[in-house]
């Protein structure tokens, strides 16, 4: 598995690479604790010891602007003052920080999983939901969504899944399609299964929940490859340029990694205020 690097930086904010199986700060069962296993946020500290004084919403998260999932890699926007990561919330919360991501995909891989609503069928241009938590231990979750006629959801439970249901200040989260791309078969390395069509798609979303676009992806019948939680098949070379969809190695295992990567990111410098985009 690679490691992280440093695309850029400036003396306000990084912008770094996490590898897949890392995760972006430590949980919060860990924090404070010694001999957790090294986050992103360990690596940034040890380069940038100033980030790890950077308070935001979880003490334990220093100036983490955001985080990717455990499996998923690309960029993560750090911040090293106090006052960037004020900015960086700031232009979050306006919807001003925009992350692109691009996934390869597997149409037909399974049917609809266990929990999810009606799926769609064909490729919208905008997936929009709200989230709640399933199975055992949370390890996933489930779109739901909210018909506005009567203000209830689609479940018919309002009080119960109002408490529980995840929305992004009131409103859907939304993944929106860029470009959905037909990719040859040859790309990657699957059972020839002719009821099966790669696909690669570039994603953009603004703010971001828990196995988002994970969750979207297979809510319309394109489960992401080696994404055994939400019924992606298995992908063991996915041809993309380094660093990109790298070979990961747990306990010594060679794991074929998650086929969905953060490209980019775009938002405004918190001290200029120059528009800055990063892509890998």
């Amino acid at each position: 598995m690679g490691s992280p690097f440093v695309l850029d930086e400036t003396p306000a904010y990084a912008v770094v690479f996490k590898p897949p199986r890392v995760h972006t700060v430590p949980l919060k069962r860990d924090a404070g604790r010694s001999g957790h296993k090294e986050t992103l946020l360990d690596w940034c500290g040890e380069r940038f010891p100033q980030v790890l004084t950077v308070q935001g919403r979880h003490p334990w998260e220093g100036g983490i602007v955001h985080r990717l999932d455990y499996e998923t890699q690309g960029l993560v926007l750090v911040a090293k003052t106090q006052a960037a990561l004020h900015s960086f919330s700031a232009q979050q919360e306006a919807g001003y920080i925009i992350k692109e991501y691009r996934a390869f995909s597997t149409k037909g891989a399974c049917d609809l999983l266990p929990g999810f609503p009606p799926g769609f069928s064909h490729v919208p241009c905008v997936i929009a939901s709200g989230f709640r938590p399933y199975g055992p231990g949370s390890k996933t979750v489930r779109p739901v969504v909210f018909p506005v006629q009567d203000g209830s959801d689609a479940l018919g439970k309002p009080g119960r899944f109002r408490r529980i249901r995840a929305l992004d200040q009131g409103r859907p989260y939304i993944t929106e399609i860029i470009e959905p791309v037909p990719r040859a078969t040859s790309i990657v390395d699957t059972p020839q299964d002719p009821s099966v069509a790669h696909s690669y798609f570039r994603l953009r979303i603004k703010r971001g929940f828990r196995h988002q676009i994970r969750c979207h992806l297979a809510w319309i019948g394109y489960p992401i490859l080696n994404d055994t939680l939400y019924g992606g098949l298995p992908g063991e070379a996915i041809l993309l340029r380094k660093p990109c969809f790298d070979t990961a190695y747990v306990d010594g295992v060679e794991l074929p990694v998650l086929g969905l990567i953060a490209q980019g990111i775009r938002f405004y410098d918190p001290v200029s205020g120059v528009p800055r985009c990063y892509t890998l």
